[in-house]
């Protein structure tokens, strides 16, 4: 039985998925599984990932047979999922630190109270030029201290504990949290338990600029506050999460109408991670 489950959502990611898959497989801890849920992939995405199955017992292909979204994905990763901890990591990713899950899982063993942990990142280009790097809040009151005002987490960097995750239902599959699942989620298990973040650049994030629409930023950069009031009575700071996210939605539609530079507006973005 798998100790950790990590899920990898994918759509027409015939072009990059090799990668990501290969970063798991380096992993020094071995105790997984990996479950590929392909979205209804057209490309060649399914024929790459099977030669990998045929090679490995412990990667399983999962294929919807329409496009459900990324959240019906996601839960039909954590319905399959066998692991007492979940991973999580996308077609485009990778993990840089071969000891990541070993350092991740250390940590949840010997701290029962945690939830969900973490790490740090660091961005590149599709040449795989590094453009900046950028770390987190570690401890559990800082990370709570600074939630509302961005989230404190890199997705493809995180595991966290399924029973707990369970206990909300997986992924919200509303509309209106749709681009924001994971921030969702994250909220939802501090409720339950505390949050860390191990101090190393353990992700490969990719940067692609056709993946970031000025609607898709928008949308959830208000979804986003309607989340901030939301948990405001579960977390600190609840003024200062909104007005920055307020602040956040304002530069978001003056970007529609005088554009910045990619690189610049992707920084942006990511570091405060909505």
């Amino acid at each position: 039985m798998p100790l950790i489950s990590i899920i990898l959502p994918v759509y027409n990611g015939a072009n990059r998925i090799e990668k990501a898959i290969n970063s798991v497989k380096s992993q020094s801890h071995t105790n997984w599984e990996l479950l590929v849920i392909d979205d209804g992939s057209n490309d060649n995405t399914g024929k790459i990932v099977d030669i990998f199955v045929k090679n490995d017992s412990r990667i399983k292909y999962i294929k919807n047979e329409a496009n459900l979204g990324i959240q019906k994905s996601l839960n039909k990763g954590l319905k399959e999922a066998k692991g007492e901890y979940i991973a999580r990591i996308d077609d485009d990713d990778e993990w840089a630190d071969i000891d990541k899950l070993e350092k991740q899982l250390e940590f949840l063993e010997y701290n029962k109270d945690y939830v969900l942990v973490g790490t740090g990142a660091v961005v590149i280009d599709e040449n795989n030029k590094e453009l900046f790097r950028y770390l987190l809040p570690q401890n559990d009151k800082d990370i709570r201290n600074n939630i509302l005002s961005k989230n404190c987490f890199v997705h493809s960097s995180v595991l966290f504990r399924k029973d707990a995750t369970l206990t909300f239902g997986g992924y919200s599959e509303e509309e209106n949290i749709k681009h924001i699942e994971d921030y969702d989620l994250w909220l939802k298990l501090g409720t339950v338990g505390k949050f860390s973040n191990i101090n190393t650049y353990s992700v490969l994030l990719m940067q692609r600029d056709n993946t970031i629409s000025n609607t898709n930023r928008v949308i959830q950069a208000k979804k986003s506050i309607y989340e901030i009031i939301r948990f405001k009575n579960k977390y600190p700071n609840f003024l200062l999460g909104y007005l920055l996210s307020q602040t956040r939605l304002l530069f978001f539609l003056i970007q529609k109408i005088i554009p910045f530079n990619n690189k610049f507006l992707y920084k942006i973005k990511t570091i405060y991670k909505q």
